[in-house]
């Protein structure tokens, strides 16, 4: 029950609550007897908010390493060559690639070279984009209990033919496919049975009809289409990972707090453990999504940085609203109780 006096029970707006609880844990003495349902809310909107800030900084700070990417594509393969049956490249068509760039991995299967259990071999990259003759594959993948998951568009070479024709001048940045998922297997067999193909067409050659000509494509083109991919990539893969991941410490957790009823102030229910829970994962959550945004994964993991801030945060959180709740009586230097002996 909140203490007469308080305000507990209303929360101020979510923008005024995400700073303050930036600020400090004082405002959970304010509002860990507001709806936890509310605060459920405000964490989806949360996790919304740090998946488009998480793509924009980190499409922000790969945009020039993905341009200089993009030219050394040119050297490498000249150009890739669309037709409406294949997809190739310039210079040794019928050559597997692989190239580590940044963010993604670029792989390159002509003819029938693809094999579903070669597919991203070492787990270099959790993104990446794949070309098989019959069709280009970009994806993103999370670890769910120990199962890769795979978001992934698929897309034809007659479609990405047809997008390239229309508006020669516009790269690859509209060619209209959507995301579908698959799971780990499931992904690389798919890709087998749609877009690979026992021969590919050579980059000289044009299609059947004999008077439809090859697009070709530079790698510097293809770059500015990944930092558009890489863009939507992040935004769908931070929020995945924030909303199940974040979502499911916060409820063990929360659980484990409750359990320990014998150390909680009467008046603290569930309830209030939840919101607590989850108004303390928001410093935390930016935190930690930013930094990996940045590029801060090649130091520490965002589930470590995360886990490490949101832990001290509850700490204080329950601390101050334990105070408020359950305030300590001073006591005089002659009172003395058993705890004494």
């Amino acid at each position: 029950m909140p203490l007469p006096g308080t305000n507990t029970g209303s929360a101020p707006g979510f923008l005024t609550t995400t700073a303050r609880l930036c600020a400090g844990t004082k405002i959970l003495t304010e509002i860990y007897d507001s709806s936890p349902a509310r605060a459920i809310w405000r964490f989806l909107l949360l996790t919304i908010l740090c998946a488009i800030m998480a793509s924009v900084v980190g499409t922000f700070v790969q945009k020039g390493v993905f341009e200089r990417a993009g030219r050394n594509l040119d050297e490498e393969i000249g150009a890739f060559v669309v037709t409406p049956e294949t997809i190739s490249v310039q210079k040794e068509p019928d050559t597997p690639r692989r190239f580590k760039l940044p963010y993604i991995t670029l792989e390159y299967y002509p003819g029938n070279t693809f094999a579903s259990e070669d597919f991203n071999v070492g787990r270099t990259s959790d993104h990446g984009l794949v070309i098989l003759p019959g069709g280009l594959a970009s994806w993103a993948s999370v670890n769910w209990k120990g199962e890769d998951l795979f978001y992934s568009t698929l897309l034809p070479a007659s479609m990405l033919y047809a997008s390239l024709s229309e508006e020669k001048d516009a790269g690859l940045n509209d060619v209209g496919a959507h995301w579908e998922m698959f799971s780990g297997p499931g992904f690389s067999e798919t890709l087998k049975e749609k877009f690979a193909a026992p021969k590919a067409k050579t980059a000289d050659k044009a299609s059947p009809s004999g008077n439809t000509p090859a697009i070709l494509t530079t790698g510097s083109q293809a770059a500015r289409f990944a930092v558009s991919l890489l863009s939507a990539i992040i935004l769908l893969t931070t929020f995945v990972r924030n909303f199940f991941e974040i979502g499911l410490i916060v409820l063990l957790v929360s659980l484990v707090q409750y359990l320990r009823a014998s150390t909680l102030p009467k008046g603290i229910i569930f309830k209030n453990v939840l919101t607590i829970m989850v108004y303390s994962t928001f410093p935390a959550q930016i935190a930690a999504t930013l930094f990996d945004a940045a590029g801060g994964d090649r130091y520490i993991q965002f589930q470590f940085l995360f886990v490490g801030i949101f832990f001290v945060y509850q700490l204080f959180a329950f601390r101050a609203v334990m105070k408020k709740v359950c305030p300590q009586i001073e006591r005089k230097n002659d009172d003395f109780d058993d705890s004494d002996f």
